[in-house]
């Protein structure tokens, strides 16, 4: 694995710093510093503006826009308008000037810089001494997102000086915002100013979206202003030597993102809920999110001790899967930046349901069901995407954020089958843990239908009919495409065909007038067993190994470690055909099954499979990681174990891919979760009974994870010579290193040293 940490930040249990001005890092800190509370995100950027290279992104979930122009000459069934979420109002931009001389970093004469950011309470603090010409002044910056009152905003600054000085402020609201650095997708609506707001409304150009902005001061400006889609108030500030002096500005962003409600309402509701912010103020609202966060590690903190980086890195990790989603809305979902960045579009993956999903289903059981009620809110996109593609049933686009498909490179979109098969995991590993009929029968096994429909479709038989499969497919390894037998992608609908086929059989839920909505025929149902029993698998029982796909054993071979750190990212730096020239993989594909089904497989086939893999695997993804890290650890691979789960779980504090200045990667921070509690504490959730095989590293002393499961709270904590589980429920069965046990309360076992 030739990619190393660009270290520069300070460790710390609860907290991410910065001592002194990382310039060579500027963007990669600002999407490290990101802050979000689901409803919206903000890149960690200087307010008060920067004229070096960087990204001043404002988010809101659900906020997106349509490309002003269409791809052309687009063939049927590739998008010919892709969608993304758009960069909105700036509503902490300032400046700050004194004399001739305006702020600005990248010039300035700064020292004594410092910036952290709280995970115990989401405050964003960051600090300097600006050395002018006449004066030194000491500046501060705080910045919130209340995690509850999810329209809330607060930022303050405060300013000292060593000398009597001057000092200019402005406070904006600017929807003059660029998205991928070139166009701006408002119109103007109107400002709206009052006696203690000042307000800013404005639409998006094609969806017609309204996204509303007011603030509020604890300090009367001296003026104010209005231009196209900005309002700016204007301060003099006269400071005496050693005089401190603050402004607070209080914010309240609302967006409509289904076009419910008229303007007056939502003006109306902003000022509302501004006065009441205002009221509550700066302080009040900083304790609201240390109760929030307070609750969170409560409930889902990890502790790991003997390796603070490791600590440091899976707080962080779950910091910002919480920031991200925590089942606020149920019409939103997780990009693969979250909403710190603008690659991917903010568009959500089958990640989602492979990746993010498990950590909700063991912390925030609501939040898990709102993410599969994302994919039944968007079925009807599913079913028009597989008609694009001549099929019948849903099928599932590879990148969304409203359900469309929105990629249009047609090698993905049209050849990656994982995100059907995922929402089906999903759906399947949702019930397998909780049981939930009421939500399979009105919603899951609509689903399910839908995407065997798609699958039977889009799977052909061999000449003489006797073998069922797909090709013309890419499967997880996004490094090999238009290959046939593609092992996961027949792996995976074959448990699609099975779930349905095992709940016709059973007879358990009343399927007739379910079957006749979705048109599903006998005619489906015969061919969908008659699929499943032909479906290729690609296995060899001597060698204990899955071919990939067809060829892939006779593809030449390269040493991945003979590429030179220089060449990273492979997208940027090679050819786009050379990277399928060869057996080197992006990311799991066969060990990605292996590991969703874990207990359908030896521990001989995972050992063969894991170090014939391994080797080929260049983790140009952050789906990789992890996954190899919960191999290792059950393999007894400990070296491997851990130089994986430093790279996952910290793949974005030390820039492991170089590319974090586009955002912070939402799937290795959830596979991050993964490792810790799949990995090191042997979860297997892919059977009614819970499995967990603990081990623990050298390196480290103890380590312990906390699951929310059904009525039980149960707390593992594992060292090197005791197991230790407390549950605070209802009494669960638990298999412990191979035998089922019920724990009432309290269970203390001897370590199994595996």
């Amino acid at each position: 694995m030739p990619k190393i940490q660009n270290l520069y930040l300070e460790v710390d249990p609860f907290k991410i710093i910065e001592k002194g001005y990382h310039k060579n890092r500027h963007m990669v800190s600002e999407s490290i510093f990101s802050l979000g509370n689901e409803y919206s995100g903000v890149r960690g950027y200087f307010e008060e503006g920067y004229s070096g290279k960087h990204l001043e992104g404002s988010y809101f979930n659900g906020i997106y826009e349509y490309a002003l122009s269409e791809t052309p000459n687009a063939y049927k069934g590739i998008i010919k308008r892709t969608h993304f979420t758009i960069n909105s109002v700036n509503y902490l931009k300032c400046r700050i000037s004194t004399n001739d001389e305006v702020l600005d970093l990248n010039i300035s004469n700064i020292k004594d810089f410092y910036r952290e950011l709280d995970m115990r309470s989401g405050l964003y603090t960051r600090e300097f001494t600006w050395l002018t010409k006449n004066t030194n002044i000491y500046i501060k910056f705080e910045r919130m997102l209340n995690m509850t009152y999810c329209h809330e905003a607060t930022q303050r600054i405060t300013f000292r000086t060593d000398k009597d000085t001057n000092i200019g402020l402005e406070l904006s609201l600017d929807s003059n915002v660029l998205h991928w650095g070139s166009d701006c997708y408002f119109k103007k609506d109107s400002e709206f100013i009052g006696e203690n707001y000042y307000g800013l409304s404005v639409k998006t150009l094609t969806t017609n979206q309204k996204v509303i902005s007011v603030m509020g001061l604890d300090l009367a400006p001296s003026s104010y202003e209005t231009k196209d889609m900005c309002v700016t108030v204007k301060y003099n500030l006269t400071l005496k030597k050693d005089e401190e002096k603050t402004i607070t500005r209080y914010v309240i962003n609302l967006v409509d993102k289904f076009n419910k409600y008229e303007y007056k309402y939502l003006i109306n509701q902003a000022k509302e809920e501004l006065s009441s912010l205002v009221n509550k103020g700066y302080h009040k609202s900083l304790e609201e999110n240390k109760d929030y966060y307070a609750k969170l590690w409560d409930r889902s903190d990890i502790e790991i001790g003997g390796d603070i980086y490791a600590q440091q890195g899976i707080r962080y990790s779950i910091f910002q899967l919480e920031q991200t989603y925590h089942g606020y809305e149920n019409d939103n979902n997780i990009g693969a930046k979250g909403l710190t960045g603008e690659a991917y579009s903010g568009h959500a993956f089958w990640d989602s349901e492979t990746y993010c999903l498990p950590y909700y289903l063991f912390n925030n059981k609501e939040a898990a069901k709102s993410l599969l009620m994302f994919r039944y809110n968007t079925l009807k996109e599913a079913k028009e995407r597989a008609k694009d593609l001549d099929c019948e049933g849903a099928c599932y686009p590879i990148a969304t954020r409203n359900g469309k498909e929105g990629c249009n490179l047609w090698q993905h979109a049209s050849l990656q089958l994982q995100p059907s098969t995922g929402v089906f995991y999903a759906i399947y590993h949702y019930m397998n843990l909780y049981d939930d009929k009421e939500f399979l029968n009105n919603y899951g096994l609509e689903m399910v239908v839908e995407i065997a429909k798609f699958l039977l479709s889009r799977g052909q038989y061999n000449q003489d009919k006797s073998k069922f499969s797909y090709f013309c497919v890419m499967g997880p390894d996004e490094f090999q495409m238009m290959v046939n037998h593609n092992t996961y992608t027949n792996f995976m609908a074959k448990k699609v065909f099975d779930y349905l086929i095992d709940i016709i059989d059973n007879k358990e839920y009343d399927t007739k007038t379910l079957f006749n909505k979705c048109g599903f025929t006998e005619n489906h149902i015969e061919k969908m067993r008659d699929a499943s029993r032909k479906m290729i698998i690609l296995y060899n029982p001597l060698n204990k190994l899955y071919e990939q796909n067809e060829g892939f054993f006779d593809l030449p071979h390269i040493d991945i470690n003979s590429i030179k750190e220089e060449e990273f990212p492979l997208y940027s730096h090679w050819s786009y055909d050379r990277i399928y020239r060869n057996d080197m993989i992006k990311q799991p594909d066969v060990l990605m099954f292996m590991f969703l089904y874990s207990q359908d497989f030896s521990y001989n086939e995972k050992l063969a499979n894991y170090e014939f893999y391994e080797p080929k695997t260049i983790h140009e993804s952050s789906l990789s990681p992890s996954i190899h890290s919960i191999f290792a650890c059950e393999l007894n691979k400990h070296e491997d174990a851990l130089k994986y789960f430093g790279f996952a779980t910290r793949l974005d504090l030390d820039d492991y891919n170089r590319n974090t200045c586009e955002g912070i990667h939402m799937t290795s921070i959830a596979a991050a979760w993964m490792n810790i509690v799949y990995g090191f504490g042997g979860l297997r959730s892919d059977k009614k009974t819970l499995i967990l095989n603990p081990m623990i590293l050298d390196n480290f002393d103890y380590y312990s994870f906390k699951l929310s499961y059904k009525n039980s709270n149960i707390k593992v904590k594992v060292d090197k010579k005791n197991v230790s589980i407390i549950n605070d429920g209802e009494p669960i069965q638990l298999n412990i290193y191979g035998k089922d046990i019920v724990i009432k309360d309290k269970l203390e076992l001897k370590y199994e040293n595996r």
